[in-house]
């Protein structure tokens, strides 16, 4: 049963992966129309999959408010409405899917404790969130910016700190909110890179320390096989 379970989220965490890939794909680049509409209808198709998969985790559930709470964000992400930001919202799900994967492969403490040290979900859905404000203030303050696509496309590059030029802010106010942009994706990605770096470090120090353990048992058997022979030694 866990076994089919692990295939069928590591199923759903591809599928949803390569919708995600091919949604912002026909956003941003010039496609047919047969492919624009294949591609929604294999969003539309993966909607339904991921709904069923959501009743069927909170019947499961023993707590259900908990359940809705915890998974609140990714219910928008399930829709599918030909909109850029409840498509972000598809990435909560994603992790989400990540999570019953390690669960269905590990115990609930495993999970907890991948969570408590990795922050993963948090760190997404903070970026997330700081994404959404910023698309939407660059779209209102700057007035060459004139669609909520192009004013996503333009924090995205600023984010990650690719900057191609082709979308650049003609006011004050559109310069600032690139500006916070550009530092908030600096601290995005630096939190993340540490959160990883310390969860290496940490893995790295528990080796060291259980090396260190099964070295000083070695020792200490020795010793008291020692003890016994002077024993030994001792009583003849």
């Amino acid at each position: 049963m866990e076994k089919s379970k692990q295939r069928i989220y590591l199923i759903l965490i591809f599928a949803t992966l390569l919708d995600i890939i091919l949604l912002f794909h026909v956003e941003f680049h010039p496609v047919s129309l047969t492919f624009r509409q294949d591609v929604f209808t294999f969003d539309i198709i993966l909607c339904v999959i991921l709904w069923i998969e959501f009743i069927y985790s909170f019947v499961k559930s023993d707590n259900k408010k908990q359940y809705l709470i915890e998974n609140s964000l990714s219910i928008p992400g399930m829709i599918p409405i030909n909109f850029a930001f409840i498509r972000i919202l598809r990435l909560v799900k994603l992790i989400q899917l990540i999570k019953l994967l390690v669960l269905a492969r590990d115990s609930k403490k495993n999970i907890t404790n991948f969570l408590k040290h990795t922050y993963l979900d948090k760190i997404i859905l903070v970026a997330i969130i700081f994404t959404f404000i910023l698309t939407v203030s660059i779209r209102i303050v700057d007035p060459g910016i004139n669609d909520i696509n192009t004013a996503f496309w333009y924090i995205i590059v600023s984010i990650t700190s690719t900057g191609y030029g082709d979308v650049v802010p003609s006011s004050i106010s559109g310069r600032i909110v690139g500006i916070f942009a550009m530092i908030g994706g600096i601290l995005v990605f630096a939190t993340f890179t540490a959160v990883i770096s310390s969860l290496y470090i940490s893995k790295i120090s528990k080796d060291n320390h259980d090396d260190l353990n099964v070295k000083i048992e070695e020792l200490t058997s020795e010793i008291e096989r020692l003890n016994e022979k002077i024993d030994d030694l001792k009583k003849k």
